[in-house]
């Protein structure tokens, strides 16, 4: 008798066949990344009871889960119905799948809550219920999922509190919770979870202070905190296994000093800073970090020198320091930065002659542009604007063949523009 079906990238395109029902036996199918239509056939699904993994992802499936078929599959282990134009709500019913270990079911339009009785799937390992239009709360009785190691319920409606319970999930590693409506402060319990590595609450509206003992007793590689309305300083410990790669904290209220862990990060790859009230000497919160690639402080109460270390940072293409205290002059060292794309040093009070480059308008610069300017080959923007510039814009400026903004008003430049911009294809704006 037929246990097994795998036709997976099988360009199939058509219903699934009633008689599908008629394989008692079944225990496996996929049919994922193909073109089926229609809906999931209640009838053909009530007749396979001994179903342990059953997938029809990536694919173009509509209407509502039956759920009462599907639930009467006790042995099953694998629901994977994700990336389809399925509707409706789960089931309170979804309980009965005990062995269940992984529910996928995200991008689809599925709608309604999240029941509690999803709670009952203690061997589940993996669920992903995001970029749906679920509502309402995150029920308690998630805390009883404790070999659960991914939890993502991303660009949903959700609603209320992060429950305490979540710190009782004492195997997961990844909590992914970005683009809802949730609120209140996150529970201390957070601080308990000894496995997590990724956490994204970012674009809710939570508030208060970030748990003090966060990441004291875990490695996190992932931090996303953006677009709420955190306030208080950052936990001393956030980045205590030195692993972190990304930490996203734009858009709050965030005060204090930066944690002195962050400058042993050397695995760094992006740090969103910018809109906060952090403080403190910039030149000593950051270390060498090479694999840095993008770094906005904006509009924070910054204060101190640009270090000569950020010279260091071979792969950075975007730096954002615009609108803190940041005084003193420019480390030549900057211009060693040959990937960089973007820079802004706006709106500090920066003096000095200029070494190399780019955003650096509203200071008080003296001093011709150098020449040197041309060996940053991959500047987007070059703004100068309202500073004591003099001498002539150089010829030099023609071979940044990647230049599409030259902003240069309000200085004390002289002579005439070099016949080298024609060469600027991608120009599009010369103030």
């Amino acid at each position: 008798m037929l246990e097994h079906i795998d036709l997976h990238n099988a360009s199939l395109n058509s219903t699934i066949p009633l008689e599908l029902g008629l394989c008692s036996n079944l225990n496996f199918l996929d049919f994922s990344n193909n073109l089926l239509q229609g809906g999931l056939p209640r009838a053909a699904l009530s007749g396979l009871k001994k179903m342990r993994f059953f997938g029809i992802s990536n694919s173009s499936l509509t209407g509502e889960i039956p759920w009462d078929a599907i639930t009467t599959w006790t042995d099953l282990e694998l629901l994977m119905l994700q990336v389809n134009s399925l509707t409706g709500s789960i089931s309170s019913e979804i309980g009965r799948l005990s062995n269940l270990t992984y529910l996928y079911l995200f991008s689809n339009q599925l709608s309604g809550t999240i029941p509690k009785e999803i709670g009952h799937l203690t061997n589940l390992l993996q669920l992903d219920l995001s970029t749906n239009s679920f509502t309402g709360p995150i029920p308690p009785t998630i805390g009883n999922l404790t070999q659960l190691n991914l939890l993502n319920l991303f660009y949903n409606n959700l609603t209320g509190t992060l429950p305490v319970e979540i710190g009782d999930m004492a195997s997961v590693q990844t909590i992914d919770i970005n683009t809802n409506q949730l609120q209140g402060e996150l529970p201390v319990s957070l601080a308990d979870l000894k496995n997590l590595q990724f956490l994204s609450v970012f674009t809710n509206n939570f508030s208060g202070s970030i748990p003090r003992n966060l990441g004291q007793n875990t490695v996190l590689t992932y931090v996303g905190f953006s677009n709420n309305s955190f306030t208080g300083e950052l936990p001393p410990g956030i980045c205590n296994g030195f692993s972190l790669d990304r930490i996203t904290l734009d858009g709050n209220n965030f005060s204090g000093p930066l944690p002195d862990c962050l400058k042993n990060c050397s695995m760094l790859t992006r740090a969103r800073l910018e809109g906060n009230q952090f403080t403190g000497d910039i030149s000593e919160a950051f270390g060498v970090h090479p694999q840095l690639s993008y770094l906005d402080l904006s509009r924070n109460q910054f204060t101190g020198n640009l270090s000569p270390n950020w010279g260091k940072y071979g792969s950075l293409t975007y730096l954002d320091i615009e609108g803190n205290k940041i005084t003193g002059n420019i480390p030549p060292e900057l211009g060693n930065l040959s990937n960089l794309q973007y820079l802004s040093l706006a709106s500090n009070d920066l003096t000095g002659p200029i070494p190399k480059e780019i955003d650096l308008s509203t200071n008080s610069f003296t001093g011709p542009i150098p020449l040197t300017i041309g060996n940053m080959k991959r500047l987007s923007i070059f703004n100068l604007f309202k500073n004591n510039l003099t001498g002539t814009l150089p010829a030099e400026i023609g071979d940044l063949k990647y230049l599409q903004i030259i902003d240069i008003h309000s200085n004390q430049f002289d002579g005439m523009l070099p016949s080298s911009l024609v060469y600027l294809e991608n120009l599009k704006i010369l103030s």
